[in-house]
């Protein structure tokens, strides 16, 4: 990884932080050109202790170029393990806009981090849903490609059910939340099943995903 040290020596009259910036800033160009090694190379280390210094908004974007880094590396467990310490770091300040001005693919790791579970689940559910309306919303060359609706609409207590089923609650914590019997929970879960023509709980979190129903 780049030093950072080095970079703050070379330039000793830049504000203390700024050679994180442009550490981050060339971890993103290499990242774009289609080079993570060098994306790796450059990327400052934001668990230091000095990076406690650095400007939160700095901190948290080498944190999130890191799991971007080791998803697109293979390593999906750590990068589940980075994501959750850069949301760790974000949740106490409320900070989201690193999240939404972040690189393309992120979206898809947070996704995919609901799914492993996380102690973050209503931020990063938020974060994904809008990340999908941001989407419906930008004009596409391509007509036809929506995907078509339902041909049974789910009920507003289904949807309800159906965000639940991102996280890594059961069905009877899911009733406990909700103040549900666990068998009212298991027959809309069933009727959420047959609605997007899922046979599991991954399935149709994925389905519904493609739908933008959650």
């Amino acid at each position: 990884r780049l030093p950072v040290r080095g970079v703050e020596e070379a330039a000793p009259r830049q504000p203390f932080g700024v050679a994180a910036v442009l550490a981050v800033a060339l971890t993103r160009v290499e990242l774009r050109a289609g080079d993570p090694r060098a994306a790796v190379q450059a990327l400052p280390d934001w668990t230091a202790p000095d990076a406690e210094s650095w400007p939160l908004p700095v901190r948290l974007a080498a944190g999130l170029l890191d799991a971007v880094l080791a998803e697109r590396g293979g390593d999906d467990r750590r990068a589940g393990r980075i994501l959750e310490g850069v949301l760790d770091l974000a949740e106490p300040d409320g900070y989201r806009r690193v999240f939404t001005r972040a690189e393309p693919g992120v979206r898809d790791l947070l996704a995919a981090h609901l799914d492993s579970g996380t102690a973050h689940w209503p931020t990063v559910s938020d974060l994904v849903r809008g990340a999908d309306e941001r989407r419906a919303d930008e004009p596409t060359d391509r007509p036809g490609t929506t995907e078509r609706a339902l041909d049974e609409p789910l009920t507003e207590r289904e949807l309800t059910i159906l965000r639940y089923l991102q996280s890594i609650l059961s069905n009877v914590e899911i009733a406990s939340e909700l103040s549900l019997s666990v068998n009212t929970v298991k027959t809309h879960v069933r009727n959420i099943y047959r609605k997007l023509d899922a046979t599991r709980r991954r399935e149709a979190v994925r389905r519904a995903r493609e739908l933008r129903l959650i």
